[in-house]
C-alpha cells in the first residue's frame, strides 16, 4: 500500500517546541494531515519514553499505535474523511558536536530502533556519555561515526539518517561545520548510511547535483516542533506496514517500495540564498560572488545558503537527473495557501477556519495538495482554493527566497489578482486545464511534480563560489606550533634560551610567551646537538598535565630516545627517588584516610571527640606548612603556629599514627627524599651525578623545601629554570616568589633572559591585564608583553542578578557564540568584526575562586543540557560510589582502614570485625572475589562498580563519571596495587579534564594554572570573592589575590567575559554584592559593560555579542 510518512518530528521535551505536541496530539495532526507513519520524536528523553510506554503499543513488526482508548477518544473529535490508520516509528534526532580533523562539527542525526528494549539500551549509553534528560534532542560532544557505532552495536536493525544535510550550522555537509564527503563524516561505518534527509532548503534536483548521494535515498520530513507543522515534508512509501519492510525499501534502493518525497518549494527554507537578515540583505550565489562575499549594507560577510553549498559541492550541472532515482512532488502546506489567498497570518482565525472547512469536505490535507481533482477541490467552498493548488502543482507561484534563518514568503497570487477577485476588476479564471490569465504575476520556473529541473536562478561557477571558510580570531601560534626543526619557530629571545651554553640560566615568561615550547626545545637541543644522554635531564614541574607534556613536546621535537627524560612533578620525582633509594615500604595514604588519622591524633592530644572541626583544619595547614619548611615536630616550631605546644604534640601523635598504619602524606615525600640526600652521602652522589641538567617549570611557585631540593640536586649541574613572579599563586600553601628573585645570588653569573612576545591572547587581554599587575608593580612598564593576535577588541564585563543568573547568562552566551546549540539560537553567531566564529565545548572555560561557585554552574549547565567537565577532585572522589569503590578496592587489596570497613558493612549490612587487618576480603566480597583477584586493576574495578550495583549511579553523575574514569585510566597503568594507589593520591584537580572530549571546562581559578582557552569566563567578580575575603573580613593577600585575577585573565585567547552579581549566598547568608576593586583597574575603553539594565552602546564599534 502506498502512504505518506513523516519520520523525522519533536516532543514537548525539546527545545523550543509547543506544548501540546504529546502523542494525543501528534495522533491528531498526522490523521488531519493524511500521515500514515509518523516518527515518536525525542525517544532518548526518559520522561517521553515513559509517555511512549503508557500511550503506545506494539502494531506490525516494529511499529506501534495509540492504544484503543486514546484513539477512540481522538477519533470521535475528526471529520470521518480524516480517520485513517496511524503508526509510530521510534525515532529520535541526535545533536552531535565535536572536533574532528581540526575543525568544530556540529551535525544532527535521526536514529530509529524497532522496539523499546533497544531503546532503553541505547539510552543507557548515551547517559554514560552525556545528559539526555535535559532536552528531547540531546546534545553529545559525540564522533557521528562513534554515534553510528554505538547504534549498531545495540541493535544492528537500527538506522541512522543524517538529519537536514544542507543547514549551514548543524548538518553533514553544512558550510559553517560540516564534511564534503560522507566518508569523512563516518569514515569506516560509512556503507551504513543509505539515505539522508533533505531538509527544507533544498529539494530532490539540487541534492542530484551531487555524486557523493547517489548511492543513498533522499528522504523528507517535517522536523516538525508543534503539530500543525506535520507534513510540510512527507516521503512516500508503498510497502506493508512494516518497519523492515521500510528499511528494506531505504536500504536497497527499490524504487517500487520507496517511492520519494513531498518537498516545500526549497526557497522557502530559511537559509535557501545568502543575505543578511538584519541588512535586509538576500542574493543569490552570483551576486554574492560580485560583492566578494560581503553585505553591501554593512560589510560584513554574509551568512551563505544552501544553494551556495549544494554549488560548492557539485560536481553535475543544473538539471542534472541521474539514473535510478526516485520521484519528487513540490508542495505549500495549506495554511500558507490559504494565508495568500486570505492576505492574513497562517495562523489566524479566519485561516484556521477554512482549513478545517476543506478538510472536513475532502479529507486530509496532502491527498488535497497532491491527489483531488480540481473539480472535487471546488466542492469545498474554499474561495480560491482549487486554483490555488493548480497552480502550486504546476509551479506558477512566486517565493521569496528565505536567507540567514529566515523562511522564504509563498505568493501565489498577486495583490492586483487578489484586488480583482474581490470585484474592484474583472478576474478571467477557468478550471479543468484551461490557460489562466497570468494578469503580470513575477513567475518563476519552478519544477512541477517529478520534473528534474532546478529553479532557474541565475548559476555560478564552483571555481568562483564564495569561499565558506571565516578567519580565525587568532594568528598562527608559531611558539606553541613550530615548523619540524628544533629551533625553526623560535623568536629571538626564546632562540637565546635555547642555545645559551651558561650553567644557569633565569627565564622570566610571563603568559602565553611559549614557555613549555622554550623549555622542551632547549631539552631537545641538548640531546641533539650536545649528544646529552636523556637520562642525565630531569625536568621539574607542579602538575601531572605539565609534566606529560613536556614529556609528549620532548618526543615531538627531539631526538628517539627522549622518552627517557625524566619529567614529573616534585612529589612524583620524590616517589620514584625513594622507591629506588630507600626501600620504601609505606604508602602514600589517600586524602581521606589521611584526615582520619589526624583527627584520631588530634582526639588523643585533646581528649575532646567532638568540637574539633575547625581545630582540625588548622593543625593540617600548621602540619603541611612545617613539612614544607622541612621541619619535624622535634625541631623549633615556636612561629610556626599559635599553639606550638599543642602543635608539637598533635604533629607527633599525626606522624606515629601514620607510622602504625605503614603511611605516609603527600607532604612526607618532598621531606624524607630531601632528609635520605642528607644523611647517605652515597645516595646524594649518585643522584647529583646522574641529573646533570636540571630544569624547574614555574619556578615561582616553589616553596621552602622545594627551593632547598633543587640547590642540592643542582650544586654540580646546569640548571635552567622559568616562571613568572606575577603568577605566583600559592602562597596559602607555602610558596615564595622571592626565591625566583634569589635566584641570581644563588647561582652568580647566570644568563636572564626575559621573553616578551605573547603567542596566546589577544592585545585587548594582555592590555587589560597589564592594567592590573600595573596597580602592584614600582615600575609598571618593565614587564610589559606584547602580542600579533587578532581577535576581539573588547573583553565583556557582565552583571547579573544571582549567582545562578549568572551562570545561566554563561551558558547562554556559551550557546549564542557556539552558533546556537539548536537551530532557534544561531542569531548571534558572529563577532564585533561580523566574523563566523566556530567554537566547540571544549573551548571554553568558567573559572571561579570558590568550589560553591562551581557547584552552581554544574547544577545549571546539567539542567539546561550543557556538556561540562570539572576540575574538581575532591568533588568527585568524595562521590559516595566513588568512596564504596575504593574502599571496596582497598579492601580488596588488605589496605582497608576501619571507615572503609564500616562504609562496606553498611552498603552489604553485614557485620566485620573493627580490627581491619584481621579481615579477609572474601568474608564480604563472597562469590566475587574468586574471579576477580587475579584480574588487572581496571577489571577489577569494573566488575566491582557492577557488584556494587552503582555502574548507573556513575554514569548519571558527570563529577563522579570523571572520577572513575580518572581511577580506570591510572588502573591500566599500574597493575601493582601499591602503585596505582600511590598515584591515585598524587593525582590533582586538573588531572580530571579528559583531552579530547567536547565538554566546557569548569574549574577553579588555581586549577586553571598552565591551562588554555579559546573563551574564558571569570565568575564572581565580587569584592569578597575576588579578591576572597573568609566572613566578610579583610582579605588575606590582596597581591596574591590580584596575582590570581591575573592568571584568571591570562587563560583567554580570543574572548574574556568577567561577571558579578547583585546578590550571592556567602557563608550561609544571602549578601548583596559590590563589583570586584579589580574591575576598576581595567580602563572602559577596553570594555564592553552589560548591566541588569539597559546595555552601555559603544559608540565607535559594533556590539561584540547579542547577549539575549
Amino acid at each position: 500500500m502506498a502512504f505518506f510518512s513523516d519520520l523525522h518530528i519533536h516532543s514537548k521535551y525539546s527545545r523550543a517546541t509547543a506544548r501540546n505536541l504529546d502523542l494525543e496530539n501528534i495522533y491528531h495532526a498526522a490523521q488531519v494531515k493524511g500521515i500514515t507513519v509518523v516518527g515518536t520524536g525525542d525517544f532518548t528523553h526518559p520522561a517521553w519514553v515513559k509517555e511512549i510506554e503508557s500511550s503506545l503499543e506494539p502494531a506490525e513488526p516494529g511499529l506501534f499505535v495509540l492504544k484503543k482508548p486514546l484513539a477512540d477518544k481522538i477519533d470521535a473529535q475528526l471529520p470521518g474523511s480524516c480517520r485513517n490508520p496511524v503508526r509510530f516509528m521510534l525515532q529520535v534526532e541526535i545533536s552531535n558536536i565535536y572536533k574532528k580533523a581540526g575543525r568544530v562539527r556540529k551535525n544532527h542525526n535521526i536514529i530509529y530502533f524497532p522496539d523499546l528494549a533497544s531503546v532503553k539500551k541505547f539510552n543507557a549509553r548515551l547517559d554514560a556519555i552525556g545528559n539526555i534528560s535535559s532536552d528531547g534532542r540531546p546534545i553529545l560532544g559525540l564522533d557521528a561515526r562513534d554515534l553510528l557505532e554505538i547504534m549498531l552495536e545495540v541493535n544492528d536493525q537500527g538506522f541512522l539518517v543524517p538529519a537536514h544535510i544542507w543547514t549551514p550550522w548543524f548538518s553533514m555537509f553544512g558550510s559553517k561545520s560540516g564534511f564534503d564527503h560522507i566518508d569523512e563524516c563516518f569514515e569506516d561505518l560509512a556503507p551504513h548510511i543509505f539515505a539522508v534527509e533533505t531538509g527544507l532548503s533544498s529539494d530532490p534536483p539540487m541534492n542530484w547535483r551531487v555524486a557523493d548521494l547517489d548511492h543513498v535515498r533522499l528522504m523528507s520530513n517535517s522536523d516538525a516542533h508543534s503539530p500543525g507543522y506535520l507534513g510540510r515534508n512527507a516521503s512516500v512509501f508503498n510497502t506493508k506496514l512494516d518497519y523492515f519492510a521500510m528499511k528494506k525499501s531505504l536500504e536497497t534502493l527499490d524504487l517500487e517500495g520507496y517511492q520519494g518525497t513531498l518537498d516545500m518549494y526549497p526557497d522557502q527554507g530559511k537559509y535557501h540564498f545568502d543575505g543578511h537578515r538584519k541588512c535586509r540583505v538576500c542574493l543569490d550565489p552570483d551576486e554574492t560572488a560580485r560583492v566578494d562575499g560581503i553585505c553591501p549594507v554593512c560589510g560584513r560577510p554574509l551568512t551563505l545558503g544552501v544553494l551556495h553549498r549544494v554549488r560548492e559541492l557539485a560536481e553535475r550541472p543544473v538539471g542534472f537527473v541521474p539514473e535510478n532515482r526516485h520521484g519528487y512532488t513540490s508542495i505549500i502546506p495549506l495554511a500558507d495557501m490559504l494565508s495568500d489567498i486570505f492576505q492574513v497570518g497562517p495562523k489566524t482565525k479566519k485561516v484556521t477556519r477554512y482549513f478545517d472547512k476543506a478538510i472536513q469536505a475532502l479529507g486530509p490535507e496532502l491527498d488535497i495538495l497532491t491527489q483531488y481533482s480540481y473539480d472535487r477541490i471546488q466542492t469545498a467552498g474554499v474561495p480560491l482554493l482549487a486554483e490555488a493548488v493548480k497552480r502550486m502543482r504546476t509551479g506558477r507561484i512566486h517565493v521569496s527566497p528565505g536567507h540567514d534563518g529566515e523562511y522564504g514568503k509563498v505568493q501565489v497570487f498577486t495583490p492586483d489578482e487578489l484586488a480583482r477577485f474581490k470585484g474592484d476588476r474583472p478576474l478571467k479564471m477557468t478550471l479543468g486545464g484551461t490557460p489562466i490569465e497570468k494578469a503580470g504575476i513575477p513567475e518563476q520556473a519552478v519544477a512541477p511534480q517529478g520534473s528534474p529541473a532546478e529553479s532557474t536562478l541565475p548559476e555560478q561557477s564552483r571555481a568562483t563560489a564564495v569561499s565558506s571558510s571565516r578567519p580565525v580570531l587568532s594568528s598562527p601560534n608559531v611558539a606553541q606550533d613550530p615548523e619540524p626543526g628544533i629551533l625553526t619557530g623560535l623568536n629571538e629571545s626564546q632562540h637565546r634560551a635555547v642555545t645559551s651554553a651558561a650553567s644557569a640560566i633565569l627565564i622570566t615568561a610571563g603568559p602565553g610567551t611559549g614557555k613549555t615550547r622554550t623549555l622542551t626545545a632547549r631539552i631537545a637541543y641538548l640531546l641533539t646537538e650536545n649528544q646529552v644522554s636523556p637520562d642525565r635531564i630531569l625536568a621539574l614541574t607542579f602538575t601531572n598535565k605539565a609534566a606529560k607534556e613536556i614529556q609528549e613536546r620532548i618526543q615531538t621535537v627531539g631526538p628517539q630516545g627522549g622518552s627517557c627524560v625524566t619529567a614529573a612533578t616534585f612529589h612524583g620525582f620524590c616517589l620514584s627517588m625513594l622507591m629506588a633509594h630507600d626501600d620504601l615500604t609505606d604508602r602514600l595514604l589517600e586524602e581521606d584516610t589521611r584526615k582520619e588519622l589526624l583527627k584520631a591524633a588530634l582526639v588523643q592530644v585533646t581528649k575532646k571527640t567532638t568540637g574539633q572541626s575547625r581545630l582540625a583544619d588548622d593543625m593540617d595547614l600548621q602540619i603541611s606548612l612545617c613539612k614544607q619548611r622541612l621541619l619535624g615536630p622535634e625541631d623549633d616550631l615556636s612561629d610556626a603556629g599559635p599553639d606550638p605546644v599543642l602543635l608539637k604534640q598533635v604533629y607527633a601523635a599525626y606522624q606515629q599514627k601514620m607510622q602504625d598504619h605503614g603511611g605516609m602524606d603527600f607532604e612526607d615525600l618532598i621531606v624524607r627524599f630531601y632528609q635520605l640526600l642528607i644523611r647517605s652521602e652515597p645516595v646524594r652522589t649518585l643522584v647529583q651525578e646522574r641529573f646533570a641538567h636540571i630544569f624547574v617549570d614555574e619556578y615561582q611557585d616553589l616553596n621552602f623545601g622545594q627551593y632547598e631540593l633543587v640547590k642540592l640536586l643542582a650544586q654540580h649541574s646546569r640548571v635552567f629554570v622559568i616562571g613568572d613572579p606575577d603568577q605566583s599563586i600559592y602562597g596559602f600553601r607555602g610558596s615564595d616568589h622571592r626565591f625566583f628573585h634569589r635566584f641570581a645570588s644563588d647561582y652568580p653569573g647566570c644568563e636572564q633572559i626575559v621573553l616578551t612576545r605573547n603567542y596566546r591572547s589577544t592585545q585587548t587581554i594582555l592590555d587589560a591585564s597589564f592594567q592590573l599587575m600595573s596597580k602592584s608593580r614600582p615600575d609598571p612598564g618593565t614587564q610589559k608583553i606584547y602580542s600579533q593576535v587578532n581577535g576581539s577588541r573588547k573583553l565583556i564585563i557582565k552583571e547579573t542578578a544571582t549567582e545562578t543568573a549568572e551562570a545561566v547568562a554563561v551558558g547562554k552566551m556559551i550557546e549564542n557564540m557556539m552558533g546556537g546549540m539548536s537551530l532557534d539560537a544561531i542569531n548571534a553567531r558572529k563577532n564585533e568584526d561580523g566574523e563566523d566564529t566556530s567554537y566547540g565545548f571544549s573551548d571554553f572555560a568558567v573559572l571561579y575562586r570558590t568550589r560553591r561557585q562551581g557547584d552552581v554552574f554544574a547544577n545549571v549547565f546539567q539542567k539546561h543540557g550543557i556538556p561540562f567537565q570539572s576540575a574538581d577532585r575532591k568533588a568527585g572522589f568524595d562521590r559516595p560510589q566513588i568512596q564504596l569503590l575504593l574502599s571496596f578496592f582497598r579492601l580488596m587489596t588488605r589496605r582497608a582502614s576501619a571507615r572503609d570497613v564500616q562504609g562496606l558493612s553498611t552498603h552489604f549490612q553485614s557485620q566485620v570485625p573493627s580490627e581491619t587487618r584481621q579481615i579477609r576480603p572474601e568474608r564480604i566480597l563472597g562469590p566475587v572475589w574468586d574471579p576477580v583477584r587475579d584480574k588487572p586493576g581496571h577489571e577489577q574495578l569494573a566488575v566491582m562498580a557492577r557488584f556494587l550495583k552503582i555502574e548507573k549511579t556513575i554514569s548519571r553523575d558527570p563529577l563522579a563519571a570523571a572520577a572513575y574514569d580518572r581511577i580506570q585510566a591510572l588502573a591500566r597503568v599500574y597493575d601493582d596495587p601499591d602503585e596505582f594507589m600511590n598515584r591515585l593520591a598524587l593525582d590533582q584537580d586538573s588531572d580530571l579534564l579528559a583531552n579530547g572530549v567536547e565538554k566546557v571546562s569548569l574549574l577553579t581559578m588555581h586549577a586553571a594554572k598552565g591551562l588554555e582557552f579559546p573563551v574564558v569566563f571569570v565568575a564572581g567578580c565580587e569584592q569578597g570573592v575576588i579578591p576572597f575575603a573568609r566572613t566578610g573580613g579583610a582579605c588575606d593577600n590582596p597581591a596574591e589575590e590580584r596575582r590570581l585575577f591575573y592568571v584568571a585573565m591570562t587563560r583567554a585567547k580570543d574572548l574574556l567575559c568577567l561577571t558579578h552579581a547583585r546578590k550571592r549566598q556567602m557563608f550561609g547568608v544571602r549578601r548583596k554584592m559590590q563589583p570586584s576593586i579589580f574591575l576598576t583597574d581595567i580602563e572602559a575603553r577596553l570594555t564592553r559593560q552589560e548591566t541588569l539594565g539597559r546595555a552601555v552602546p559603544d559608540k565607535k564599534q559594533p556590539v561584540q555579542l547579542e547577549l539575549f
